[in-house]
């Protein structure tokens, strides 16, 4: 069966503003400068898809709420939001995009399978997204070979491993953890369940298709009986609601206009009218005076948030430090040959001149910032606290300040004035349409949830029809695990000669393992740093191509962060030592920047292949800088650029007012 994830918009709802990047399907490029936010619009949207946890950056921390990602799943629209300072709160998922979420209810998920005690009925995250892509929810064995294994839960983020490679794992020997028995034999089961190659995987299909059928039945019944209640209620329909409230609000804005005019032409001295201005005018200093003190708490929360990372750096250089101290160990000799300029050196001298601290002295100091670590980032989540109660004052102030409003009115009725007669009608009748406006709304949030029942019932239609027609097709012809290992090989060598890397050969894939082998050499076992790179996505790659090719359990969607490493093009590299052989990487010559462009280029083409067989998919790509002789070429598929510099008026990153904080 065809499946697909389609972000369509990141949004991180801030106290300011609104942060949000759009996204396109196909192929999607990120870049700029490092430390401005690249790596955080792919770390969130792996959170927003189920990641345990968020690491907070320190603009981040000082500017969001929560976040939000508007995403279609197959062909449903869904908006998820997920609190980014308690990662086991529960997400909540609307049937709709972002800017309709207030006429939408949600549902509440669990963000892992640890439900707490004495909580709800709300199902698990991880349930709902294999349950969206019409994916099987089923049970592995951890140990295959076994007969009595025990069973573990599939869990969307075991599959999300094949869709999305941080830039820690691009290119490391430990893909997919093989050295990692546990690991990897759930990895090698994922496998399979991609493939629908596992050996119960006819029996599994065949008790979705029972549950689902389940699901389904139990939904009509639910449907038919609202049905029932709203049409003997005579309950409106979602058409002729959505035009009440455009009518609404065209008359709203009627009025609003006429309100205007008259309050132009307003000319009013009377000691009422004097009493309600001075207490309205009291309201605005109030409000005056709130919003200052909120804008100085975004200050002080920045801040402190700096003040505290800046701590956690000097606290990492005293590591530093003491390590350094217990790798040189104690000088005993008072005489040492100075390794720079071969002169003697002193050492008691020395001691006299610097400040030679003890080990006992450091550990103090590392102690005290640690205190003083924890003393401001309670002081930043406290006033946190204080900006969202102060946030309700005011919106207190405001209700206050429409209420003297109204009450100026209704105490200035008996003026013989005819702008105060026809003023109050205005507002009396602004008013009215504004209640009715929210009674229509809440209308329609019954409205909406009655036909997402009809949305759910066709959805589950279709997947119970798809997954018939994949019960059929694995009961003719159940695919080979060597007839896929042959088929991926296929795909990758096709890639590996467009990327034109040196001695395309012994191409194949491990039958143990499932990982790539080049020149018979296994992905582990490769020395450079690059070549394996771009091996590394070009196995990503050849999964998406072969999802073109046959019936997979594969959600189409490929993110990798920093694509360029180890091919010596980003700025200011720096590896560990034992990540790649410099004398290896040279070799393959991985820095012709001729290899990136084409990396790009076949991605492109894979993503046109999808296009021209009507199907979805999207690729998210994100990297420090692109090379300048292909801008050109990839600019149209460039959907966010930063400069740290704000260079020809690019933002600084995707915290965009970061350096006005």
């Amino acid at each position: 069966m065809e499946s697909s994830i389609l972000v369509n918009q990141l949004i991180v709802v801030g106290r300011r503003k609104n942060y949000t990047v759009n996204f396109n399907p196909g192929v999607n490029i990120i870049y700029g400068d490092s430390n401005t936010g690249k790596s955080t619009i792919v770390n969130l949207i792996d959170y927003l898809l189920g990641a345990k946890n968020f690491n907070l950056y320190p603009e981040i921390d000082a500017a969001a709420r929560y976040a939000a990602l508007d995403v279609t799943l197959n062909e449903d629209r869904y908006t998820i939001k997920r609190d980014l300072f308690n990662p086991n709160a529960l997400i909540e998922v609307y049937t709709c995009p972002f800017d309709k979420v207030e006429q939408y209810s949600c549902r509440k998920y669990l963000p892992n399978f640890q439900k707490p005690s004495g909580s709800d009925d709300s199902g698990y995250f991880s349930d709902f997204l294999l349950d969206a892509l019409n994916l099987p929810n089923i049970k592995l064995k951890e140990s295959p070979s076994k007969d009595d294994s025990k069973l573990a839960r599939l869990s969307f983020r075991d599959l999300f491993k094949y869709c999305y490679v941080d830039q820690d794992n691009l290119g490391d020997k430990r893909f997919f953890n093989p050295e990692n028995w546990a690991v990897a034999t759930k990895n090698k089961e994922v496998f399979k369940y991609i493939f629908n190659a596992l050996d119960s995987h006819i029996s599994e299909i065949q008790n979705q298709i029972s549950e689902k059928t389940k699901q389904k039945n139990k939904l009509v019944d639910t449907y038919s009986t609202v049905s029932d209640f709203l049409r003997e209620s005579e309950f409106a329909s979602m058409v002729s609601l959505d035009a009440e409230i455009e009518n609404i609000d065209s008359d709203i804005e009627n009025l609003n206009m006429q309100i205007l005019e008259l309050n132009q032409r307003q000319i009013a001295d009377t000691e009422v009218y004097n009493t309600i201005r001075s207490e309205l005018n009291k309201i605005s200093l109030e409000k005056r005076a709130l919003t200052l003190l909120m804008r100085e708490q975004e200050t002080k929360i920045e801040r402190f948030t700096r003040l505290k990372n800046d701590y956690l750096n000097d606290i990492n250089k005293f590591m530093a430090t003491l390590s350094a101290m217990n790798g040189i160990g104690e000088v005993n000799q008072q005489i040492e040959i100075c390794p720079v300029c071969d002169n003697t050196l002193n050492v008691e001298i020395a001691r006299e001149r610097f400040d030679v601290a003890n080990e006992e002295k450091i550990s103090h100091e590392i102690n005290a910032l640690k205190r003083r670590a924890r003393e401001t980032e309670s002081i930043a989540h406290e006033t946190k606290r204080l900006w969202e109660l102060n946030k309700v004052k005011l919106a207190e102030l405001e209700l206050a300040e429409t209420n003297a409003i109204h009450l100026q009115e209704m105490n200035t009725k008996e003026l013989s004035s005819p702008y105060l007669a026809e003023r109050d009608m205005y507002v009396s009748k602004l008013g009215e349409l504004q209640q009715k406006r929210k009674d229509i709304v809440s209308k329609l949030k019954v409205r909406n949830q009655h036909s997402t029942l009809n949305k759910s019932i066709n959805s589950l239609e279709t997947k119970i029809t798809q997954l018939q027609e994949q019960l059929a097709e694995l009961s003719k012809n159940t695919p080979s695990l060597s007839n896929v290992l042959s088929d991926l090989a296929d795909n990758l060598r096709d890639y590996l000669i467009a990327v034109k890397i040196k001695s395309p050969t012994g191409i194949k894939f491990n039958e143990q393992t499932f990982l790539p082998q080049v020149r018979d050499i296994d992905y582990a076992r490769i020395t450079s740093g690059g070549l394996r790179t771009i091996v590394g996505v070009g196995y990503l790659c050849s999964l998406m191509q072969e999802a073109l090719n046959r019936t997979m359990n594969f959600p189409s969607f490929l993110m990798i962060d920093t694509v360029g490493k180890y091919l010596g093009k980003t700025k200011d590299q720096k590896y560990a030592p034992d990540s790649t052989d410099t004398a290896a990487d040279s070799m393959e010559a991985v820095s012709d920047p001729n290899k990136y462009q084409n990396m790009f280029e076949y991605i492109i083409k894979l993503s046109e292949m999808y296009e021209n067989q009507n199907k979805t998919c999207q690729f998210i790509l994100v990297d420090n800088d692109v090379p300048d002789h292909i801008v050109d070429k990839l600019s149209g598929f460039i959907i966010a650029h930063f400069s740290s510099e704000r260079v020809n008026g690019l933002p600084v990153g995707f915290i965009d007012d970061a350096d006005l904080m």
